[in-house]
């Protein structure tokens, strides 16, 4: 995803084979626990490529073939896109980077009739049976892996049946879990009280690893 060219090269067998895609679902993501002060820079840099950068090159490459098909991106930020998430500044900032993104994509796009989903999970655990987490890179993890989060983590299988269920139904954005519906909401009624409950939770996650 991060690899421009190889992304390129494999894009276009896979559309010599089998056609144009109807549907891209950009999924892949890596976390870190810790704060600003001790988070290097290079561990922003590939939390960024991946959760971000991978997305936009992938939408980027596959475009043109979706605009033909009339088809549909699903981007998957996260409640981390619209709230503070104390001790993981780079996750943060690649779920805010991908809802700006992606909402002025489906601005651009929509006339000629592609459609943009932004869905924003809240805990979901993708790593069960699988504790450890190890990330790619040194500094990295892969996400879910939390074991103390905001509210019920949700299962891989009930996320993405909720999800695809939804993206049928073609929503300018989905707010997947009832953590992050509460959490739309407050941050437009009382972000400084969310603030306080994120920073609050999610300060011993950061903290135990």
């Amino acid at each position: 995803m991060t690899d421009v060219p190889q992304c390129t090269e494999v894009l276009e067998k896979i559309i010599a084979e089998r056609g144009d895609a109807d549907l891209l679902i950009n999924n892949a993501g890596i976390t870190h626990f810790s704060t600003v002060v001790d988070t290097e820079l290079s561990t922003i840099d590939q939390v960024m490529a991946v959760n971000f950068t991978g997305s936009v090159n992938l939408s980027k490459l596959l475009l043109p073939g979706l605009i033909r098909r009339r088809g549909m991106i699903v981007a998957v930020s996260s409640v981390a896109g619209f709230t503070p998430l104390h001790g993981r500044c780079a996750y943060a900032a690649s779920k805010h980077a991908m809802i700006g993104f992606f909402a002025t994509l489906r601005s651009e796009v929509a006339d000629q009739g592609v459609r943009v989903t932004i869905v924003c999970p809240s805990f979901i655990d993708t790593q069960k049976g699988n504790p450890a987490g190890a990330g790619l890179y040194e500094g990295t993890a892969r996400p879910g892996q939390a074991s103390q989060t905001v509210g019920k983590s949700m299962t891989t299988e009930e996320a993405a049946s909720i999800m695809m269920r939804a993206i049928e139904k073609e929503p300018r954005l989905l707010l997947l879990g009832r953590v992050a519906r509460v959490s739309w909401w407050l941050s437009r009624l009382y972000p400084a009280l969310l603030e306080r409950i994120m920073i609050r939770q999610t300060r011993r996650e950061a903290e135990s690893h």
